[in-house]
């Protein structure tokens, strides 16, 4: 009888190690980092090697980056290459929102992992300051996008988030892989553009000051998954403030997830 009651516990604990109860895949966990990076420059010359180190110590899969330059006057290299290459050869995808001086101006993302699609979304300038754009990158295990809206016209980023909204519920609805929207919404909680946001995308990174580094004082970055996609469960979320405050005006914004 113990014989036969040990036996028929083995397909069980085979199931919980191979994950087979999970429809025959392990459960997967990731470490998401958001920043606004301010050109790698806003209080150092250049604090691209230190942004690399911290992302490294914080073991971070993919990166969601605002405020990257690209062969322009004002920096000219390729800001998320250089910083790539700090990385020790992760992968990248850089959507430029604009022109600017000679070169672009716009947002990226690294990912220690390869990447199999990219994509770049533009985003309408409207009655906002500037034109904004999306950076997507797929991977084999998740969506990952980051996006930097409008900061001075409330009506110009509330367009520009229904754009986001309806590209990704075309593009990726439905998605087996979670989806995840990252980055510098120039928006707070209670705004209609978080709220706009909130109807499609789920937050994870919680509501802590991000801006600016040396007073935090608004929540204005974030992390968030998309409703119509794989779901993911939240680890851990945190801002990081220590060591930080010299590297940019914004700060990073770490999620741990499992799916």
């Amino acid at each position: 009888m113990k014989t036969q009651f040990c036996l028929a516990l083995l397909p069980v604990a085979a199931c919980i190690i191979l994950g087979a109860c999970n429809g025959g895949k392990p459960s997967k966990t990731l470490t998401l980092m958001s920043y606004n990076v301010g050109v790698f420059s806003k209080y150092e010359e250049n604090s691209t090697a230190q942004v690399a180190r911290l992302i490294l110590a914080q073991d971070a899969s993919l990166v969601a980056l605002n405020e990257l330059d690209s062969c322009n006057r004002r920096h000219s290299e390729y800001q998320i290459k250089e910083l790539a290459r700090e990385l020790g050869g992760w992968q990248y995808v850089f959507a430029s929102a604009f022109p600017y001086a000679g070169g672009a101006y716009g947002n990226g993302v690294v990912s220690d992992s390869k990447i199999v699609s990219r994509y770049k979304i533009p985003l309408p300038k409207g009655d906002g300051s500037e034109p904004r754009s999306v950076a997507v990158a797929e991977t084999g295990d998740c969506v990952f996008a980051s996006v930097h809206l409008d900061h001075r016209s409330k009506a110009a980023a509330l367009e520009q988030m229904r754009v986001v909204n309806e590209w990704f519920g075309k593009v990726y609805g439905g998605s087996a892989k979670p989806v995840f929207l990252c980055g510098d919404f120039n928006s707070t909680p209670d705004s209609e553009v978080i709220g706009l946001a909130k109807t499609e995308w789920t937050l994870l990174s919680g509501e802590p000051f991000t801006h600016s580094s040396k007073n935090p004082h608004h929540c204005i970055d974030y992390i968030f998954a998309f409703k119509d996609a794989a779901p993911v469960e939240v680890l851990r979320s945190r801002v990081l403030t220590e060591g930080t405050e010299d590297l940019s005006d914004h700060l990073p914004i770490v999620v741990s997830v499992k799916f």
